[in-house]
């Protein structure tokens, strides 16, 4: 190593290829290089081949000290001088370079691992390696799905969480289309990502499951759709189904944004305006009560006085605060707040009211099943966040398996190769500190 082609071919680190020519422009690095094979076998025969002539291959590879690298690969075709056999000429190959790459097999990794583990637009990696938008999607898929296919990446599960996120807005040709998202909630992994928020669609990728493995799931978190919990069925009858509390306390903050607003029309003829009492303690209504500062009841009081004429806002109000009384207990106290809150909803006189009540009667078992296994959705919001950025990074997307590809390489429990770790370089002392 102590010639400069060694130092160039260990600066290089492609194992079997030498370095000829390193050329330097103002766009990029240029690095001519050839194979160190002297002697090949014909893969027909076996008989000793002779080198017939050299075609020049360029590919991209990783960048050198901050500038783009153009590898220019002098690739041998060789002939066998047996006549009789049928081998005739063939071009090497390397398992570096793969047939018909733009990047070698390393450039194309590191490609994939920018856009799926950093979550990088595709086209800002594109740029830098200076290639096609193609080029570093096929990489992705090349190197991502077998990391995402990978049978270790999911283990058992015990906590699986179901949501559901925007995959497509609204247009002239379609409605919006959703997503469902499957979370392993208790090792915090996206297991797997459904087109669709149907019940059969959830049905569907239940079918796909192994037996064995959806047997070891003994929770299930929801948000409160129907469909969800029909589509849990036949395969997950065994597992308990847990209504998340962020949803169900949501569902009473619906109500109770419903009664208001249309209070608020019936007595002022407009929607909410800056100075009516009932907008403008439109955020108060919604807070907890235990959360109140000195003066927030009395202004809540003031304006439901004064804008809430015959009491309604004031019993969604407090149809709202009986509903996360549920998740103030512990668990024997929960059936009965459930029960009471049941009672007063389905009984009260508005019909906003007894529709939260009918709600609470018909997932009462979801409810309290919260309390007996304390699973939420959590971790599940959590993920939607996490695949918001990811489709933020994209720009949107058109086609559902890129979508779901690298939503599972940024979040999905995807083991990627050990990088080595250098070691930390000492700081000096900062004149400032």
């Amino acid at each position: 190593m102590s010639d400069g082609n060694g130092l160039a071919e260990a600066m290089l680190g492609l194992d079997g290829f030498r370095v000829l020519e390193v050329t330097e422009t103002p766009d990029e690095l240029v690095i001519t290089v050839e194979t160190t094979a002297s002697i090949v076998g014909c893969r027909s025969c076996g008989t000793r081949a002779e080198a017939h002539d050299r075609r020049p291959v360029e590919v991209r590879d990783l960048a050198c000290f901050g500038r783009p690298v153009r590898l220019r690969v002098l690739k041998r075709r060789w002939r066998c001088v047996d006549p009789d056999c049928e081998a005739r000429t063939w071009t090497e190959s390397h398992p570096a370079l793969p047939p018909r790459a733009v990047m070698t097999d390393r450039a194309g990794f590191e490609a994939a691992r920018q856009v799926g583990e950093l979550a990088r637009p595709v086209s800002r990696v594109a740029d830098e390696f200076g290639v096609c938008w193609d080029t570093v999607m096929a990489a992705v898929k090349l190197h991502g799905e077998p990391l995402v296919d990978d049978p270790e990446r999911v283990g058992a599960v015990e906590e699986l969480g179901v949501d559901e996120t925007s995959f497509l807005k609204a247009n002239r040709s379609h409605p919006t289309i959703y997503a469902t998202g499957l979370v392993d909630t208790r090792a915090g992994i996206l297991i797997d990502m459904v087109e669709g928020n149907t019940a059969c669609d959830l049905r569907e990728w239940c079918d796909r499951q192994p037996t064995e493995w959806l047997s070891g799931i003994g929770t299930v978190s929801i948000d409160l759709t129907d469909s969800y919990r029909s589509g849990l069925s036949p395969h997950l009858n065994h597992a308990l189904r847990v209504a998340d509390p962020f949803h169900v306390v949501r569902v009473a903050n619906r109500c109770l944004d419903q009664v208001r607003r249309r209070v608020q029309n019936e007595t002022k003829g407009h929607r909410g305006r800056k100075n009516d009492p009932l907008y403008r303690i439109r955020k108060l209504l919604l807070k907890g009560s235990e959360r109140l500062d000195d003066t927030g009841p009395d202004r809540m009081l003031l304006g439901l006085r004064v804008g809430d004429p015959y009491d309604e806002v004031a019993g969604a109000w407090l149809a709202k605060e009986s509903v996360r009384d549920i998740y103030l207990v512990d668990d024997p106290a929960a059936a009965l707040l459930v029960d009471k809150a049941i009672i007063a909803c389905t009984g009260d006189e508005v019909p906003e009211i007894q529709a939260l009540g009918r709600t609470l009667s018909r997932w009462r078992t979801e409810i309290l099943n919260h309390h007996t296994t304390g699973a939420s959705n959590g971790h599940t919001e959590g993920f939607n966040l996490v695949i918001k950025k990811v489709k933020r990074a994209g720009h949107g997307f058109r086609r559902f398996d890129h979508y779901r590809l690298r939503c599972l390489l940024h979040a999905g429990g995807v083991t990627w190769p050990n990088r080595p770790s250098p070691p930390r370089i000492r700081t000096r002392q900062s004149p400032l500190g």
